[in-house]
């Protein structure tokens, strides 16, 4: 049920019947009770259980602390014989070892009932929230509206999601009023992208689309389209074997209706100081605008000069640039401006132990409702994978690379004579589900990025992102699930994907949460661009603004129990909103 993946929620109908408590520990409200079976159903399909996160080649760290890389090989290639090896016609191969999860002790979570205003009204404030939203969430929000809610849009709603923009002009008829944002939408036409971008290959499939947008263009104004003409030329230009009269025209009209585009201050946040008359701009900014920029600033004044640039479509590339002296003056001037504008004095968050927040900037840059470059602290972690066949994948590859090597299939399984940092074996075939590990305890003191890689099956496959506390070597199993951070499910853009870097500290070790596309970091040793991409990251990510920096500044307070708070962050009631919730004006 999408309202649940999105908000913990179902759409209330009443009911005088007490709430319901599951044996796995959901407390259903009310009147919520007439979707009972489907949020069982739901939850026990999205949470796995102690056994599932044990479905690991190696049923122990022990096993893989004492044994050689022999006695490990061995039992791998014996593996690899019955998968490969026989065209996955046989038994597979997987060692007989001792298996004893721990018991789950019983946590409580609340499933909400809200009313089909309240529930309008959370779907509406995620697309007029300016955030960057993935398609799926989109798609989610837009067929609960709609198909649940019975919701018409209309042309005053204010949606500022550019890509939900342009689904609402398709689907429902309702174009834009804006000028860029209604050739955003020709261009969608055409090309079945909503990306306004002047290339060789959006050129080239306008020429070879089938879409007039003569029509269109007449009945939006042709001088509207002149204001921006000459901006987006070549794509205009590329409409004009469909519309060389209505082409023509808007050129001509350009000559005297063009409008210059004018630069957003906050774009040259990092190079340029803002001054007073720019408030402006800040004032139409979104919260998460401004975290940007805030973010940007920080990051170039402690020193920061190597970059991981993710691009729209989730891929990255690095880049070094050099530092302006305009950082420090729009950092002073950009926290003022969020303490007037964001005021929380007097309210209470609690925030759970071991886990430090990012500053949230996108919901794409989201791992489930989990912003990317959040922290989990342990003395010892346990990172990994979980993946099943029909999620499009069969075979995943789990590493972690640091400057002592590589750990992983292909490589060691461990480092240190202690275990530093061990691998819980390779496993090539998920079809009853599969899970990867990376351990990681106090012995380990190099910066090491956990990338998973598709050794075989689609580019854009899913799988589900691991994070635990971990545990002394000595017992039966791999995680235990009491130990669990969170699990997320995510979809790689490319073959190979950096899951996150585990970041030791002095006597506790720190996994920060990344998952994004390798592009130009794409690494499998130790090579000049890993390097660059180790140094890159571990600069972004290892003193970052947090959340809850951020809210301390702007007069929040944080508690030890959530029943005494105004927002609870704990990680199992974190909603798709839950963040957005604090900024809003």
């Amino acid at each position: 049920m999408k309202t649940l993946k999105l908000f913990n929620a179902v759409i209330a109908k009443k009911s005088n019947d007490q709430p319901y408590v599951s044996e796995q520990g959901y407390i259903i409200a009310s009147d919520a009770l007439w979707a009972k079976k489907q949020i069982i159903s739901f939850y026990k399909k999205e949470k796995l259980d102690g056994l599932d996160l044990n479905k690991t080649f190696h049923k122990s760290w022990k096993k893989i602390l004492k044994s050689s890389r022999t006695e490990l090989w061995q039992d791998q290639v014996s593996h690899y014989f019955s998968t490969y090896g026989s065209q996955f016609q046989g038994e597979i191969y997987i060692p007989k070892e001792v298996l004893n999860v721990p018991d789950v002790k019983l946590t409580f979570q609340i499933v909400c009932a809200f009313t089909v205003e309240e529930m309008t009204q959370k779907c509406l404030e995620l697309l007029k929230s300016g955030m960057a939203l993935k398609e799926e969430t989109i798609n989610d929000l837009l067929s609960i509206l709609v198909d649940e809610l019975s919701y018409e849009f209309k042309e005053d709603e204010n949606i500022k999601n550019k890509e939900a923009i342009i689904k609402i002009a398709d689907m429902y008829g309702v174009l834009p009023t804006d000028t860029m944002q209604f050739f955003r939408y020709i261009i969608y036409r055409a090309t079945n992208d909503s990306l306004l971008i002047k290339s060789n290959e959006v050129i080239e499939a306008i020429k070879a689309s089938n879409y007039n947008p003569s029509v269109q263009f007449e009945k939006f104004g042709l001088e509207k389209m002149a204001e921006i003409f000459n901006r987006f030329k070549p794509l205009f230009l590329a409409f004009k074997s469909k519309c060389p009269r209505t082409i023509n025209k808007i050129s001509k009209l350009s000559k005297s209706y063009h409008k210059p585009l004018v630069v957003n201050p906050l774009n040259l946040v990092t190079s340029v100081v803002l001054l007073n008359n720019d408030k402006h701009w800040l004032d139409n900014a979104t919260p998460f605008a401004l975290f940007k920029a805030l973010s940007a600033c920080h990051s170039r004044m402690n020193g920061q000069y190597a970059f991981a640039y993710r691009i729209r479509n989730g891929k990255s590339f690095i880049k070094s640039n050099k530092v302006s002296g305009a950082v420090w003056p729009n950092y002073d001037y950009l926290y003022e401006y969020l303490k007037d504008r964001f005021d929380l004095t007097g309210k209470k968050f609690f925030l759970p132990e071991d886990v430090e927040y990012a500053l949230p900037t996108s919901e794409k840059m989201y791992v489930g409702n989990i912003p990317t470059g959040s922290k989990f602290y342990g003395e010892s972690l346990a990172v990994g994978i979980y993946w099943e066949n029909q999620w499009g994948a069969d075979d995943l590859d789990l590493s972690g690379l640091n400057i002592g090597g590589k750990v992983g299939w292909n490589a060691h399984y461990k480092q240190g004579k202690s275990g530093d940092l061990m691998y819980s074996g390779d496993m090539t075939d998920a079809s009853k589900g599969a899970v990867e590990y990376l351990h990681a305890q106090n012995g380990l003191s190099a910066p090491t990025l956990v990338q998973n890689n598709v050794y075989y099956g689609a580019g854009n496959c899913e799988y589900k992102i691991i994070v635990g506390r971990g545990h002394e070597v000595n017992y039966d199993y791999m995680m235990d699930p009491n130990n669990l951070f969170m699990e997320a499910k995510s979809q790689s853009v490319q073959r190979q994907t950096i899951l996150g870097m585990l970041m030791p500290e002095k006597d506790r070790q720190c996994f920060v949460l990344l998952n994004f596309g390798a592009g130009q970091c794409r690494v499998s040793g130790n090579s000049e661009v890993s390097l660059t991409a180790t140094r890159a990251l571990y600069q972004q990510w290892s003193n970052p603004i947090s959340f809850r920096e951020l809210i301390l500044e702007l007069g929040a307070e944080t508690v030890r129990n959530s029943d005494h708070a105004d927002y609870d962050f704990s990680l199992n009631k974190l909603q798709k909103d839950s963040f957005l919730k604090v900024f809003k004006d």
